[in-house]
């Protein structure tokens, strides 16, 4: 097997996408910005943990899994972005807002990956507090009665 730097490579991205169950994507910048030194220290400000994609690299990888959906959006370097700890204060638009020189897609959860517009709704970052939501509105849901959500409205039978 011809073991050199992009199977290495391509291996690492398969690895990342089958071991993290939530991460960010974001459109990076070239890889020669002076201004990249500010965007890193911005990740470890809000304890992000990054990898950068080339673009050609990152379309290969999906093309071959299931998020190959996703290869119309890849139009530069991609930088996928991981927490450090479980527990985030980040919220959605301090996320987008981290640094002008990267825009926001989406993320992945669970297998799934979501746009930024299927996101908006959600009000923090971090997955568990946004299961424990889920956990408390459904635990609420199963305690209602079912004449609550039993149609009260008789249908007539035509003959």
């Amino acid at each position: 097997m011809d073991f050199n730097l992009k199977t290495y490579k391509r291996f690492k991205i398969k690895h990342y996408f089958r071991t993290k169950d939530f991460f960010y994507f974001f459109h990076g910048t070239s890889l020669r910005n002076e201004n990249w030194i500010n965007t890193e220290q911005e990740f470890t400000r809000h304890e992000l943990k990054y990898v950068r994609i080339l673009n050609k690299l990152m379309i290969n990888v999906l093309r071959g899994s299931i998020f190959r959906n996703l290869v119309v959006l890849m139009h530069g370097p991609i930088l996928l972005l991981n927490n450090k700890s479980n527990f985030s204060k980040l919220t959605f638009e301090e996320l987008e807002s981290i640094n002008p020189l990267i825009s926001f897609l989406g993320c992945k959860l669970n297998n799934k990956i979501y746009s930024k517009k299927q996101i908006r709704n959600l009000k923090r970052v971090s997955y568990i507090e946004n299961v424990s939501i889920f956990h408390s509105s459904l635990k609420n849901l199963t305690r209602m009665p079912y004449s609550r959500f039993e149609n009260k409205k008789v249908l007539q039978i035509s003959k």
